[in-house]
């Protein structure tokens, strides 16, 4: 990780995401496909609204699985690192499926098709800023497009738990949040849990350049935002086994939101999302639950 250093600093600097403008509208191009055992896929795509993306990783794309009989309920699925296809997060879009519930999940910048064909998309500090921050913007245009017609919510697992959090946060309308073994920043997963091994220190100028990678990376964190109210009905889950999310950065996402549900399962962090996701569903069922109150 950050094998090319830090990259364009200008950017590091510039790309925080605890304040932001009103969403942009996206337009969708959806492609038609068949549906499966009583559910309905689509794919679509859409022109990012985030700047200083690269022209490779510009284009968005989006997949929804809806039931037959929806009931009203949407939810956008933020993708967890590595999450380079839909196959994580199709278990848990089918069983929310199952209850009514559609989601549409997101393909992050520089993960899946949005990679370059040659070299690696992430190499700098500055590249994660980018990411992170179109990333963001995109789940907040995506809630917004389907917040006319649907009640609303965000989810994601680790990484895009994180990312969800940051979306449900700078919502200006209520949105039921599940964040789903994150953390509240960046910064407590890469420095503070067994991911910190991966970085290469070396090109980012040696192991004393820590204090400033922590110092950069905690800038952007969601309890830098002010909580708007519907944080109070957010459901989060974490697990005390975890050893890429340090507990200590769930219960303070716990803290910061006043009101909010804390959930605690049994697991690491890969078995948490392998075996774990009837309880990881039913955590974002009670979120939307706990904001909208319960399908009539």
């Amino acid at each position: 990780m950050f094998t090319d250093g830090w990259g364009d600093e200008t950017l590091i600097d510039r790309l925080q995401v605890t304040e932001a403008p009103p969403p942009e509208s996206i337009t969708i191009d959806w492609r038609e496909s068949p549906r499966r055992d009583g559910i309905v896929v689509r794919d679509g795509a859409f022109v990012s609204p985030a700047e200083h993306l690269p022209e490779w990783s510009r284009v968005a794309r989006v997949r929804l699985v809806a039931p037959v009989a929806p009931n009203g309920r949407l939810v956008v699925l933020m993708a967890a690192w590595n999450d380079h296809d839909w196959d994580t997060r199709s278990g848990l879009a089918d069983r929310l499926a199952a209850g009514g519930v559609t989601s549409v999940m997101l393909e992050n910048p520089y993960f899946g098709h949005r990679r370059p064909v040659e070299g690696r998309a992430i190499g700098s500090v500055a590249d994660f800023a980018v990411m992170g921050h179109a990333t963001v913007h995109e789940g907040r245009a995506l809630v917004a497009h389907f917040a006319d017609t649907h009640q609303v919510g965000v989810a994601g697992y680790s990484m895009g738990g994180n990312m969800a959090a940051f979306v449900g946060a700078l919502s200006d309308r209520p949105v039921a949040i599940a964040p789903l073994a994150a953390s509240h920043s960046p910064a407590p997963v890469w420095l503070d849990g067994i991911a910190r091994v991966v970085i290469d220190w070396e090109a980012l100028g040696g192991t004393e350049r820590e204090a400033r990678l922590r110092a950069t990376m905690a800038r952007v964190s969601v309890l830098a935002i002010p909580p708007p109210p519907h944080t109070a009905a957010a459901v989060i889950v974490g697990s005390r086994r975890d050893g890429y999310i340090p507990a200590s950065a769930v219960e303070a996402l716990h803290a910061h939101w006043p009101g909010s549900e804390l959930r605690w399962l049994r697991g690491g962090h890969a078995t948490m999302i392998w075996y774990r996701k009837d309880a990881l569903a039913d955590a974002i069922v009670a979120a939307f639950d706990r904001t909208f109150g319960p399908v009539m």
